[in-house]
């Protein structure tokens, strides 16, 4: 019986989406997205720099001023807004006895947002975040981190990702992992 639900925020409850940054600057923005979040962008989600640091890395780029809109904490209502059905749906679970938890691989400005937007501690009995523990998903320690943090019993806990190498780990760990697309990828799973 599942107990415990574990939830990634990026693209389960927040957009983080190619196609919601396309629609935010109005133009095919795919290009614009692996240079922003590629290999450096890494070291702020790890939390060994500041998001802010990292935008002025960019300050010869030409696209400096995309690349600050997109990662500005004064924006990220607009390009990482919140997915209000996901989020109203999955608050519900806390209701019907679940334990809830945060497993995601988020930098210090977006946790930051998010918490403001959400009020975490509100809704999730505790989390664990890749920018304060210096791990990321995949790695398997971040997986046993939240299990022996929260003392969670695998077998009663189901984790929800959007991204499959995620999922294939927890399923890895002993945790039932969940590739998530839509509220009924978790409705259907915790029949």
């Amino acid at each position: 019986m599942i107990k415990n639900i574990i939830f990634d925020i990026g693209g389960v409850m927040f957009d983080d989406s190619t196609q919601n940054i396309n629609k935010v600057l109005n133009e095919n923005s795919e290009l614009l997205c692996k240079k922003v979040y590629g290999k450096t962008f890494w070291n702020c989600v790890l939390g060994n720099t500041e998001v802010s640091d990292y935008i002025e890395s960019f300050k010869d780029d030409k696209d400096y001023d995309k690349i600050k809109y997109i990662l500005s904490r004064d924006n990220l209502h607009i390009s990482y807004p919140l997915i209000q059905a996901n989020f109203d749906y999955i608050s519900k679970l806390k209701d019907k006895g679940y334990n809830l938890y945060i497993l995601s691989n988020i930098t210090r400005d977006s946790y930051e947002y998010v918490n403001d937007t959400i009020d975490i501690n509100k809704i999730f009995n505790g989390g664990v975040y890749s920018y304060q523990e210096e791990l990321v998903k995949p790695d398997r320690r971040i997986y046993e981190l939240i299990v022996e943090k929260y003392n969670l019993n695998k077998e009663e806990t189901m984790f929800f990702d959007d991204k499959q190498k995620n999922i294939d780990a927890a399923n890895e760990f002993g945790i039932k992992g969940v590739l998530f697309k839509t509220i009924e990828d978790i409705e259907n799973n915790l029949k």
